[in-house]
């Protein structure tokens, strides 16, 4: 089950990730041929990740469970650093 903090940082996850993060992982091509997808990553994700081959369908969803790894890494750090603090 997702929750909704996990909800919130998979549209952080969208928002934030870049081109070249997704050039990097080899799920879009880089240059002018990896135009169309990269339009299509921003504006129509869902046609964009049905149309990914498995081999790049498993490199997103690496990237996107690495990322909401460190989201949640991130909060349990804060809120020890703000324990330590109070």
């Amino acid at each position: 089950m997702i929750t909704t903090t996990q909800l919130r940082d998979f549209a952080f996850f969208l928002s934030n990730t870049s081109r070249w993060e997704l050039e990097k992982a080899g799920i879009i091509s880089p240059g002018p041929s990896g135009d169309t997808a990269w339009k299509r990553f921003n504006n129509d994700f869902d046609v964009f990740v049905i149309k990914l081959s498995a081999e790049k369908l498993k490199a997103m969803t690496d990237m996107i469970a690495g990322y909401l790894q460190v989201s949640e890494y991130s909060r349990e750090q804060a809120a020890a650093a703000a324990r330590n603090v109070a």
